[in-house]
């Protein structure tokens, strides 16, 4: 909860600052929102960010912070956002969102762990999705690019490749190909604020953090889907 038109000037502030000196710019956006903790945003432009001392000043003002990133390429913004009442969040849930129907999708599981990848598997048994599971970071980039899927879940500490690295290969081939992103979840006991930040700015969409209930992973599964 907060002042939506404030959060909004706030980021346009920080994208006016975020300049594009070639065809090969680019700006990245990520937000990051759980419970008792506060909302993150990321902006990293890839030719530098200066931000916008107006809109630094309307994070400030909102009792927030602003930590640059990436030697100057981009900036955390952290607001101590109030959360909604639960029961506010619950009476506004969509039918989509208790659904339990995944059919037609097809998602990867990469996990060093055997029971890491058995617990989600069975999460996800009754529905409909197809699943393949594969034990490291290289094996889920291999697996991805041999084959389409629909979402992925990676675990971020990985032998021979790691969440992080496997999911900017995997965006680095999309962008030179053209490709439209595959949805990613890091799905990880590591989710500290600043390490949340850092797997979206790497290329994840969302997080879930160990240990976690099946209803957290269908609402980030059906979010993500939608």
């Amino acid at each position: 909860m907060g002042d939506t038109d404030a959060v909004e000037q706030l980021v346009r502030g920080f994208l006016d600052a975020a300049p594009f000196t070639g065809p090969d710019s680019s700006v990245r956006l990520k937000f990051s929102a759980r419970p008792e903790k506060p909302v993150v945003i990321e902006v990293v432009s890839s030719a530098g960010l200066t931000p916008d001392p107006a809109a630094v000043a309307l994070v400030t003002g909102m009792g927030g912070t602003v930590t640059p990133t990436g030697g100057g390429t981009g900036v955390k913004i952290s607001l101590p956002l109030e959360e909604a009442p639960l029961d506010t969040v619950e009476a506004e849930a969509s039918p989509q969102e208790e659904s339990n129907r995944l059919d037609g999708m097809r998602i990867l599981i990469a996990d060093d762990s055997a029971t890491n990848r058995l617990v989600l598997e069975e999460m996800l048994a009754d529905t409909g999705a197809a699943l393949v599971s594969v034990q490291d970071g290289k094996e889920a980039l291999d697996r991805w690019q041999a084959a389409k899927f629909d979402l992925l879940l990676l675990d971020i500490s990985m032998p021979v490749m790691d969440g992080v690295t496997a999911i900017r290969e995997i965006r680095a081939i999309e962008q030179k190909k053209g490709m439209t992103e595959t949805p990613a979840v890091a799905v990880t006991a590591n989710a500290l604020v600043n390490q949340v930040a850092d797997y979206l700015v790497a290329g994840f969409d969302t997080h879930l953090a160990k240990p976690f209930r099946r209803t957290d992973l269908m609402h980030a599964i059906l979010t993500l889907r939608r």
